[in-house]
């Protein structure tokens, strides 16, 4: 969390300069890819949500240990194949990009019924680390959610 306030504090002192490049083009990247990601958990498609995190990256929700590494993180995702989410939403509030990092702030939704049939409704913030890699695409190096009691 402290990296993360440094990070907004330099951004807001910094404003509206521009490092290593058009941030309006990555930052444009960055939203894309959270809506590609938002997708592919509707399309349950654990394997495409995996391979958008960075091989080293992580998934963590406070009430669980972290998931680390692509493979953790597609087999732990599997864990839910027989649940079926009925819609799915990530929305960034902020996307700050810093050269080849970014950090987004945002909220999620999920609808999910459960293989006995209950439907729940899960909510709450989002708080997304990218990195670029050289070829220009960005992955995920830390996906935390925080759910709304």
């Amino acid at each position: 969390m402290r990296r993360l306030t440094t990070f907004l504090v330099l951004g807001l002192a910094l404003g509206g300069c521009e490092h290593h490049g058009d941030t309006r083009i990555d930052k444009a990247k960055v939203e894309a890819a959270l809506q590609r990601y938002s997708q592919l958990v509707s399309n349950m498609d654990y394997a495409g949500v995996a391979a958008l995190f960075a091989p080293d990256g992580e998934l963590a929700n406070p009430s669980q240990p972290p998931v680390h590494g692509r493979d953790a993180i597609r087999k732990f995702m599997e864990g839910f194949s027989d649940f079926h989410v009925l819609s799915n939403a990530d929305t960034a509030a902020s996307t700050l990009i810093d050269g080849n990092t970014a950090e987004q702030l945002g909220t999620y939704h999920q609808s999910v019924r459960s293989p006995q049939g209950h439907l729940f409704e899960v909510s709450g913030r989002i708080e997304v680390e990218w990195e670029k890699d050289p070829s220009g695409d960005w992955y995920i190096l830390q996906l935390e959610t925080f759910p709304q009691k």
